[in-house]
């Protein structure tokens, strides 16, 4: 008969080899689902813009990393400031791990500025990673008038947006509510891009949207002063714009400074990819490692610095952090932000996103 201690350590040896084949058999689980499949990206914008970059950026290159390496694609799904993409995903699409989405980087803040429009829970939303930190940057045409923000508090400058859940409407608004600026927007614009275009037409005179977009299609513009930045949204200044004041920066009210704050959460979140809510978390495990793996793959930052995008990687883990704080947003300071953001209404008249056509009504 087996002594006591040599039944334990023989029951210990079994426990051992079973927790060392319960890995194994867990990533062969994982590479098994996504080997043969199609991952989609599900992108909240047209197909143009810092975005869709960020986005096919990694369609290109983190399906090598992702165990079973599956073809990864990417889908746009334009509206609202990348709500009606985000509520797609939190109630219609796919939850097994084959649909990842990019959406908003103000996803927590819009979910608590417009409650009614956002139907989904940002908390449950897991986050991959981020690609890179990125400020939203409020670009004036030259011809505007406009060197500083202390100019906006005394000329009207006509301002571009997309939908009233975009960083492209919030920024804007919230200076106009908290800081005095004497905006006119004009909202509907199909996308950063279709915005852009239209201030290089002259049709608006100013928009905010992100640096990383910025500088990889008009660098060359802003250089020659052509378009001029006077403001930058965000927690932190960007490494390359230490001498353009944050939005907060530019009060010394304390109230407004935390709403401002709040507001400007996203840009820490930056370009991120999202996981679907329920999500297995060994499925979520993987996408994490491949992510971060990517991002520090010679292949992929060669591929990046040909974009001028810039990678500065934050984990899924940090993010679902900031989210969480995000939401904890105190209620009195949420439903003045709330309050600042009214007064959207869409008027674009050129390049603008499809109007919804209207039901007939029945007899």
């Amino acid at each position: 008969m087996f002594k006591l201690s040599a039944i334990s350590a023989l029951g210990a040896a079994v426990i051992a080899a079973g927790a060392l084949g319960a890995a194994p058999a867990k990533a062969d689980a994982v590479s098994d689902f996504y080997k043969n499949k199609t991952v989609k990206i599900l992108v909240g914008y047209p197909p143009a813009g810092s975005y869709t970059a960020y986005a096919q950026l990694a369609a290109r290159h983190i399906g090598k990393f992702i165990p079973g390496k599956p073809r990864v694609i990417v889908q746009n799904m334009a509206g609202a400031g990348s709500l009606v993409a985000a509520n797609f995903f939190a109630n219609v699409a796919p939850k097994d791990g084959s649909m990842i989405g990019m959406f908003a980087d103000t996803l927590a803040v819009s979910q608590l500025l417009f409650p009614k429009k956002a139907k989904f829970d940002a908390a449950k939303l897991s986050y991959v990673g981020s690609f890179t930190p990125i400020n939203p940057v409020f670009m004036v045409r030259s011809d505007a008038g406009i060197n500083s923000f202390q100019d906006v508090l005394t000329k009207k400058v006509i301002v571009g947006c997309t939908g009233a859940g975009s960083q492209s409407y919030i920024m804007p608004r919230a200076m106009m509510s908290q800081l005095g600026a004497q905006f006119q927007m004009i909202c509907g614009y199909r996308g950063s891009a279709a915005q852009t275009l239209a201030m290089i037409r002259g049709e608006i005179q100013a928009q905010s949207s992100a640096w990383a977009s910025w500088r990889i299609r008009y660098m060359d513009d802003i250089k020659k002063g052509k378009l001029i930045p006077i403001v930058q949204v965000g927690i932190e200044r960007e490494k390359e714009l230490p001498n353009l004041p944050l939005m907060h920066e530019l009060t010394t009210d304390p109230k407004k400074q935390k709403i401002l704050k709040f507001l400007s959460i996203g840009g820490a979140i930056g370009r991120a990819l999202n996981a679907p809510e329920g999500l297995d978390k060994d499925k979520l495990a993987a996408l994490r490692s491949a992510f971060m793996s990517m991002t520090k793959d010679a292949a992929f930052l060669a591929d990046a610095g040909k974009q001028r995008a810039n990678i500065d990687p934050t984990s899924g883990a940090k993010l679902d952090e900031l989210t969480q704080e995000a939401l904890a947003t105190p209620k009195d300071l949420v439903d003045s932000a709330r309050e600042s953001m009214k007064g959207y209404k869409k008027n674009c008249t050129k390049n603008c996103g499809k109007k919804k056509k209207k039901k007939k009504k029945s007899n």
